[in-house]
């Protein structure tokens, strides 16, 4: 099979991509510009919409679309946002092109509408910033895409008006994001979404993008680039991966939509890679309802009967995640939290996890987090900061933290700072095969806290520490 070929077949199953970051850079008005075997590859969307809703900025070098309301430029109505992912080998007139997103939004009440930021991610995203420090996608997200818009655009800037969903690759961002920092989003849709990397298919599948990148494309990724070589730092697919932060989910609108790829009626003969790349969705997809529902979590699913892996599906998506969206805005955040940290220095809900230098990559889980105290399971000395909970100078009772009580002041700003002591730190990363027997053991591997937090009067003493 000669280049061409092989690009016509594989840029069919490419959409099932490896979710959205920041790499390539192009002017405004313009898609990137691909030519000889690569334009094989890459979805056929090098003709930029010119409807006058649609803004094409380069932000910090990245090409991003932004779609406004009908009535946005004739109002002074500060508007909910939502973001929305594409996969690999597409770019950020996608959604734009492939979808009737602007014909379906155009047609919405006013009550119904939103801001629509739709950014670049490159050919080979993931979710997160590369594990060899060469591409920043999560950083940019955070630290540079969310404040521009929110800077530059009539925006309702807090989480309760915020949204993100995405196609295939575009479906790990959303709810890898919405995982990994739920103080940021009130809903997160996942359509055909690329949610369960840490699977041999998964691995097959990011293989077989970077060496047709390389190939085709010219670049010069190797796929443990991505997540880290998974037989030696397993851990690394796994803070990449949603089903592993199920629980981090809790109390937003969720929304996961797929087909089987089972060719639909209309469809009998499709291309082989888009049958194999949605069945390979499919159970991505049904994986992450699992984890969700062993984890309690509220979701919604529309599991479909038929359909292979093109980027029009998203339009039942976007029509079904679109009214939970807009009936999740507004919703308040809640009074305590769980959550389950994957960085070495994790901040949440106006929380920061530190974790001891000499530990090695692992989960920190936390439970009910809130004024009264928190539950946490790990191992280290492990420094907590909590969000703003006390009058400022209080004397407050940290107890159960360590094996004795401690008396801690808050600061101006009414936080508290730490330490718990888990046990001795652990020398080995979670998910090696050390590791897995040594978890395995008979006696318990990971240390459990459990800490209250006791506010006392400026007249009380050490005594109270005890109660």
């Amino acid at each position: 099979m000669n280049c061409v070929n092989r690009a016509n077949d594989v840029r069919r199953m490419i959409a099932a991509g490896v979710a959205v970051g920041v790499v390539w850079a192009a002017p405004p008005l313009r898609a990137e510009t691909v030519t000889g075997p690569c334009a094989e590859l890459t979805d056929p969307n090098n003709a930029p919409s010119t409807d006058p809703r649609v803004d094409h900025l380069t932000i910090d070098g990245t090409p991003v679309n932004v779609l406004v309301p009908p009535n946005y430029r004739r109002g002074s109505r500060h508007y909910p946002v939502v973001y929305l992912f594409h996969g690999a080998f597409s770019d950020e007139d996608s959604f734009s092109t492939q979808t009737d997103l602007l014909a379906y939004t155009a047609g919405l009440d006013e009550a119904q509408q939103a801001l629509v930021v739709m950014p670049a991610g490159g050919y080979l995203p993931i979710g997160l910033d590369y594990a060899d420090g060469t591409q920043h996608q999560e950083t940019f997200v955070f630290g540079t895409l969310i404040p521009f818009v929110e800077a530059n655009y009539r925006t309702r800037p807090e989480r309760a008006h915020r949204a993100i969903a995405g196609f295939s690759a575009g479906g790990l961002d959303a709810m890898l994001y919405a995982a990994r920092h739920p103080d940021m989003f009130v809903a997160a849709g996942s359509f055909s979404g690329f949610v369960d990397p840490f699977t041999s298919v998964g691995m097959q599948v990011a293989q077989l993008f970077a060496a047709d990148d390389v190939q085709l494309c010219g670049g010069s990724v190797d796929w443990t680039s991505f997540w880290g070589d998974p037989a030696v730092h397993p851990f690394g697919w796994e803070r990449g991966d949603p089903t592993y932060f199920a629980a981090n989910l809790r109390g937003l609108a969720l929304y996961l939509g797929s087909d089987n790829g089972v060719p639909c009626p209309d469809n009998p003969n499709p291309d082989p890679f888009l049958v194999f790349a949605e069945q390979t969705v499919y159970g991505m997809s049904q994986a992450l309802d699992q984890a969700l529902t062993e984890s309690g979590v509220a979701h919604v699913t529309d599991f479909r009967a038929c359909g292979v892996h093109e980027f029009s599906n998203s339009n039942h998506d976007l029509r079904r995640f679109w009214p939970m969206m807009i009936s999740a805005f507004g919703r308040s955040a809640p009074g305590q939290f769980s959550y389950r940290a994957a960085d070495a220095v994790q901040s949440v809900w106006g929380w920061t996890f530190t974790a001891d230098p000499a530990r090695a990559p692992e989960f920190l889980d936390l439970e009910d987090a809130s004024r009264s105290g928190v539950k946490l399971t790990g191992s280290g000395t492990e420094r907590i900061l909590t969000a703003p909970l006390f009058p400022p100078q209080r004397l407050v009772a940290v107890v159960g933290a360590q094996s004795f009580p401690q008396l801690i002041r808050a600061d101006a700003e009414g936080t508290v700072s730490f330490a718990a002591d888990l046990g001795p730190a652990h020398s080995l990363e979670e998910g090696t095969p050390a590791e897995v027997a040594a978890s395995g053991g008979p006696s318990p591997y990971f240390v459990t806290r459990e800490v209250r937090f006791v506010p006392l009067a400026s007249s009380e003493g050490s005594d109270e520490m005890c109660n």
